[in-house]
């Protein structure tokens, strides 16, 4: 409507107070002037207005309004003075008002790109900083020139937003376009701090590197896939869409070299992982694209298919090495999502917008013909969002929908029966993400616009737990098999969260440290005993005991099994270390191993399979690092020969002579300088090794 509102938040009931209206032209920017009681209003035409609290009355300049209507995108008052405003405008134009006479005062030159945000220099008045969002660059201005003074490179990215920090003059924080923050020093025109890019808007979807747990990719409304370092948590990749294309699914391909992700414009991408290159670009829908799924079985390095579902009604099998759509599924209403079945090749079930869940087994359409459905799930009463098959239950399905419920489902062909085993209630909005746990078959995770995740125990058709730490719409859920008892969330937020839920297995944890030769007994049965309890009603059924039934927990076993260990013998450390990385998971955990490897006098512990990252380390015992600097200095010492970067002999026996120094290794200190021909030095040092190392070094002196 464009009313100005003005709220009183202290008051009881938020008092408010309407003060005026720019009409359906539609306010850009709001500012208070510092002291004088004014507010000023930037508007969508190029309007200025400025309300004045004191006497109620409002002057209006016309700016661009009156020619070109380009929008004010920011405007700052002159705090040295009563009415002087700055504004910027779409087009690139900057103007200085006078606000109490309504005119011009200064205009300046047009800029290549609009101005997204401006800041007054107090440390140096009559100067003020600007920025745009495509390039990282402030520029200086002074208010009587009509071209900038001078320019900072500040990063790689535009800016957003430029503010001046109050307690330090010189300081600016820095909104950058991929969403870090930075602090910029004007006296010494540097950086005095750069965080870590992140996403500026809605996450709609995140995964993990299907070999690796330590890697994390997420994909966003703001157009960009980005590559997470668990350990560090820096992001490591980035990967852009372009503008316009906002990323709704992504999915790593076999082998995880390469990564796709699907858009608003019904576009799928393919990056290369190692280099962030793009690969592929192919228009697959005609519009939304809002789910995709790589189908790995029996493909690497980037082949196999990809599943994709559409606003157009249509879920697309996608050949994976030339973009090309090889099968069109026909819905009957908008598909969103689509999974490939994780124990049947060629078997993909999709979501609909008319409340079904259908499952396809595309072997059995010949080529050219469109695959009918094998199944279809009947019982949602709104749009069905994402699905997810069992990760240990071939026959078990889960879908959420825009009902606000969750069903369980017996998806298996060859039942006969009743298909909804379940109808889980508890969400207040729509249900969007959903993920099971990969080794507790009866765990559900879920998420939803009502801004919480929710744990179910599916056995018995409950909600165990509600977590409320997001601020919006929870998105995206995921998992690790290797780490299964950590969960990561996105939402539109602008957040990834990281879970830890190790309460439930607790007591079976405790029971693999005091007796880890007996890890076994935490295995469960088959797929058998999950249907069983899930075939029977939940109201006569019960959760079982904590087992576990995923392939990480049966690999782990074989891997205990392995090592030598029994009642009455010692528990090696290699055994304590895989037990509690699979169970537990905590920054710094591999620097604790090797740490405790060190003092036990152990090897260094071997990363474990498929942990890059997560088997670095950052902190390491003294006597690895006085070992790691003696071979150095060892390697100095002995280099022969040409002159290339070590540089000549003298050089390089001083500078391992410094290592041994550093590290107080004194007698080898001596000893290298005196090869360099510095014995002098060498004899004044000797005295603090021993009276008797003295004698020797000045007996070889004087020989």
């Amino acid at each position: 409507s464009g009313q100005v509102v003005l709220w009183e938040y202290k008051e009881p009931g938020d008092k408010q107070t309407k003060l005026f209206s720019v009409g359906d032209k539609g306010g850009r920017v709001l500012r208070w002037h510092p002291g004088q009681g004014k507010l000023m209003v930037g508007t969508a035409d190029g309007a200025v207005h400025v309300y004045n609290m004191a006497t109620q009355k409002r002057a209006t300049i016309v700016g661009k309004s009156k020619t070109s209507k380009d929008a004010v995108t920011d405007a700052q008052w002159d705090p040295l003075s009563e009415g002087y405003l700055l504004t910027a405008f779409q087009d690139g134009s900057l103007v200085l008002y006078d606000a109490g006479s309504q005119q011009e005062i200064f205009i300046y030159d047009i800029q290549a790109q609009a101005i997204k945000s401006m800041a007054w220099a107090r440390s140096q008045p009559g100067n003020f900083v600007t920025c745009t969002e495509r390039v990282g660059v402030l520029r200086m201005w002074n208010v009587s020139q009509k071209a900038p003074l001078s320019q900072i490179k500040v990063g790689s990215c535009g800016v957003s937003c430029i503010k001046a920090v109050p307690s330090e003059p010189n300081y600016f924080m820095l909104a950058f376009k991929n969403s870090s923050v930075g602090i910029c020093d004007l006296a010494s025109r540097t950086m005095r701090f750069m965080s870590s890019p992140g996403h500026s808007e809605t996450i709609f979807d995140v995964t993990f590197h299907p070999d690796d747990p330590d890697v994390l990719a997420t994909a966003s409304y703001d157009g960009y896939v980005k590559l997470w370092r668990i350990s560090s948590g820096e992001s490591q990749r980035e990967m852009y869409a372009g503008p316009e294309q906002i990323l709704y699914g992504l999915a790593f391909g076999p082998g995880a070299t390469r990564i796709c992700a699907v858009s608003g414009q019904g576009v799928l991408f393919i990056w290369r992982t190692d280099t962030g290159a793009q690969v592929l670009r192919q228009q697959v829908h005609s519009s939304q694209c809002y789910r995709c799924e790589w189908s790995y079985d029996g493909h690497s390095d980037g082949g196999g298919q990809i599943a994709t579902g559409g606003a157009d009604s249509f879920a697309c099998i996608i050949d994976a090495q030339t973009g090309n759509v090889v099968r069109k599924i026909t819905h009957p209403q908008p598909v969103v999502g689509v999974v490939w079945h994780p124990f049947q090749a060629n078997v993909v079930a999709s979501a609909c917008n008319d409340g079904k869940v259908r499952v396809f087994d595309l072997s059995l359409a010949p080529p050219g013909q469109e695959p009918q459905p094998t199944v279809v799930l009947v019982g949602h009463s709104a749009r069905v969002f994402n699905i997810a098959f069992h990760p240990t239950c071939p026959g078990l399905l889960a879908s959420g929908s825009d009902d606000k419920s969750i069903r369980i489902w017996n998806c298996d062909l060859a039942f006969q029966g009743q298909r909804e085993l379940r109808k889980l209630i508890g969400h207040t909005a729509f249900v969007r993400a959903l993920v099971w746990h990969t080794e507790l078959p009866f765990v559900l995770f879920s998420g939803s616009w009502d801004a919480t995740i929710r744990v179910w125990d599916v056995a018995e058709g409950r909600c165990v737990h509600v977590a409320y730490e997001h601020h919006a719409d929870v998105y995206g859920i995921a998992s690790h098999p290797q780490r299964p008892f950590m969960l990561v969330s996105s939402s539109r937020d602008t957040t990834v969260r990281f879970w830890i839920f190790e309460d439930i297995i607790r007591p079976m944890l405790v029971q693999c440290l005091v007796q880890p030769w007996r890890v076994a007994e935490i295995l469960g049965g088959g797929p058998e005993e999950i249907m069983q309890i899930m075939g029977t009603p939940p109201d006569s059924a019960s959760t079982p005991a904590p087992q576990l039934y995923g392939q990480a927990s049966r690999e782990l076993v074989a891997a205990l099994q392995q090592l030598p260990m029994g009642p009455g013998h010692p528990v090696p450390l290699e055994a304590y270390r895989r037990i509690l990385s699979f169970f537990v998971y905590r920054q710094g955990m591999e620097d604790l191993w090797g740490l405790l490897a060190t003092i036990r006098g152990e090897p260094a512990p071997v990363p474990l399979p498929g942990i890059s990252g997560g088997g670095s380390r950052s902190v390491y015992h003294e006597r690895d690092l006085i070992a790691n600097h003696k071979s150095k200095a060892l390697a100095l010492a002995s280099a022969r020969g040409n002159l290339g970067v070590a540089g000549k002999q003298e050089e390089r026996l001083l500078k391992a002579a410094q290592i041994m120094l550093r590290i107080g290794d004194l007698r080898s200190f001596c000893r290298f300088t005196a090869q360099a021909g510095h014995w002098e030095r060498a004899i004044c040092i000797a005295p603090a090794v021993s009276q008797q190392f003295w004698g020797e070094l000045c007996s070889e002196y004087c020989e």
